[in-house]
């Protein structure tokens, strides 16, 4: 059984109704979704409704949305977000290096002062309690 093609005006309808649809969705319009909305492989729909796709359907697409003007805000308040974040990490980092150079400090001291005969304080030796009775095997 040979299927009949649907004709220009519902080619056109169908052309219509994808490019409301990748408006409404933000999406870029396709020609494989006019041809899944008409149920046509895509060789016979391009071999049959060239024209329509040249004259009805290309001129009518709008531009990529990555050169749209309306994302450059969003790519700047990225941008922001991410140095304000950058700026923030770069503060506690440095005040991370502040408390090591800090300690360094005080650890070369001691070394100096142990190295150079200081008083070295003998801790006491910690040993566990002794049980009275060892535990039998």
């Amino acid at each position: 059984m040979k299927r009949t093609l649907p004709d220009a005006d519902t080619v056109k309808a169908a052309i219509d109704a994808v490019l409301e649809e990748a408006a409404n969705s933000r999406r870029r319009p396709t020609v494989a979704a006019i041809e899944r909305r008409l149920g046509i492989p895509h060789a016979t729909f391009h071999r049959n409704y060239v024209d329509l796709i040249d004259t009805h359907f290309r001129p009518r697409i709008s531009a990529p949305r990555a050169a749209m003007p309306t994302d450059r805000p969003q790519a700047a308040e990225a941008k922001e977000d991410n140095l304000r974040r950058l700026r923030q990490e770069n503060t506690d980092l440095r005040r991370t290096l502040a408390l090591y150079e800090e300690a360094i400090r005080q650890l070369s001291l001691e070394n100096h002062a142990l190295r150079g005969g200081g008083a070295v304080v003998a801790l006491p030796i910690r040993t566990l309690p002794v049980s009275p009775d060892p535990p039998r095997l």
